[in-house]
Formats: structure tokens, sequence, C-alpha cells
């Protein structure tokens, strides 16, 4: 339950690929704060790979073997994490929290790390929920537009301070503490840890992602339903565990009704024509 004394932790983590399967993480930041808005710490560290940097990634973060070849490996640095947000009124938030959520897990049971089950919040479900007919729900663009960046360097800590002013901006739609904490409480909540994200297809993820964020109509084949087999056109809104399995809720644009749809049994997705 979210209430007054609940510290909030926006985080990020730049990797050397889309796929937790086969990628891994090369820097971690977060940053802790309250409701109010107040800073109350932070933390930052660059991790070293255990492959080379990928030239696609490098492209979008910048960081180059050179800057991480002194670095501790994340066996070392996902320990201090964990201990950072480790606590019962630690609430994490990242921009598309399931990637986030994937690259911590599957670290995690590379190094038989136990994680915590500290609820984790995505910032695009509060901003859609804040924000309900923006065009897109991308970091960075939603932030230029409600003029709370100028330029921005994709690294961890700068997304982190990103997510907490987006965060700080969305609760201003709601006047009273009450109502800004009935917001937080409603939204879908995620974990670390369990079967979710390990076992379900990044890839697929990744698109689903992409077109939440920009607000995009999709085209899946679902082995379920009574369209089973047959293509339907859908527009996301979020994806969320429950009882261990992933799914998405989405509106079936063939029955002009909400679903949910068990992301594993999602055979073919791709962005609607």
């Amino acid at each position: 339950m979210i209430d007054e004394k609940t510290e909030f932790i926006a985080f990020d983590t730049e990797t050397t690929g889309l796929s937790a399967s086969d990628g891994f993480i090369v820097e971690i930041a977060a940053l802790k704060f309250n409701l109010e808005g107040i800073e109350i710490d932070s933390f930052s560290e660059l991790v070293k790979p255990p492959i080379k940097m990928p030239e696609i990634a490098y492209r979008i973060h910048k960081i180059s073997d050179e800057m991480v070849a002194d670095k501790p490996t994340i066996e070392e640095v996902l320990p201090r994490f964990i201990d950072y947000f480790t606590g019962e009124k630690n609430v994490l938030i990242a921009q598309n929290s399931v990637f986030d959520i994937g690259f911590v897990n599957y670290e995690a049971k590379r190094y038989q790390l136990r994680l915590p089950k500290n609820c984790v919040l995505d910032q695009i479900d509060l901003t859609r929920r804040a924000f309900p007919k923006l065009p897109g729900y991308a970091l960075e663009k939603t932030c230029k537009r409600f003029d709370l960046i100028d330029i921005q360097t994709h690294r961890a800590m700068a997304d982190a301070v990103l997510v907490k002013k987006l965060f700080l901006h969305c609760m201003k739609n709601w006047e009273t503490v009450e109502q800004r904490l009935a917001i937080l409480n409603s939204l879908p909540h995620f974990t670390f840890g369990g079967p979710m994200i390990v076992t379900i297809d990044r890839g697929l993820v990744e698109v689903i992602n992409v077109a939440i964020e920009a607000g995009k109509n999709l085209e899946i084949v679902y082995n379920g339903g009574s369209h089973k087999g047959r293509s339907r056109p859908i527009t996301p809104t979020f994806i969320y565990n429950r009882d261990g399995m992933a799914y998405l809720a989405a509106k079936c644009l063939m029955s002009n009704a909400g679903k949910q749809f068990r992301i594993d049994r999602i055979v073919e997705c791709r962005p609607a024509k």
C-alpha cells in the first residue's frame, strides 16, 4: 500500500541490447525522493559487461568499452543496488519498467541473487492516467512537451531524473495527497523476480511497449478465445503480472471491448496497417 511515508525510487538501466536473455546491464542509476519531490539520495554505477559493447548500443548511450574497462561486474554491483532499494516503504518507478525488470531478473538469476518483492510502477501507466489524450508516451518526447528538458543524454541517471520530473508533473493533476495516493495505488503493480519476463519473448514485449509508448495499434494472432488463430487489431494499454503469468491488457477493435491476453499465447504481433 502506497502512503504518505512511501519513498519513491526512479531508476533506469543501460544495456548491451534489447533482449535480457542475451544482453547485459552496463549502467544502473536510481534517485530516491518522497511524494513532495524532496530528494533523499541517489545510486549510480557503471558495470563492466562480459562482452564487447555492440556498436548499436554505443550509439544510443555512448558508453564505450574504455569507460567500463576498470568497472565492477554486475555480480558486484547488483547486490549493492538490491540493498539500495530494499525496504517495505520503497516503491520503484521506471519508464517501460518491464524492460528494466527483465534485465534485473536475468542478471539476478545468473548469479543466484534473491530479489525482494518491492512494488514497481511503470511511469507510462501514470502518464497515461494523467494525460490520456497524448499522441504518444515516450519519455523524452513527453518531457519536452511539458518543458521539463531541453536536450537529453541517454544515460541511466539522466533518464532516472526525467522519470522523477515526469512523475511529479503528473502528480499536479490531482490536488490532494489522498487523490494522488489513490491514483498510485490503482496503477498496475509489478515486482522483481518470479517467472514474469524470464519466460516470455523479450522481442515481443519490446514491440508491445513501443506501441504503448507511441499510442499505436497492433495486429496480433492469439492462440485462444473466439478469434483463435485469426489476426485481430488491438489497442494495447499495459502489461501486468498475475499469478506468475504476464498479460497484456488491450482494447480489441473487432469486439470494441477490453480484453486480457496471455503474452505467451500471442503467436504473432506486428504494428497495425
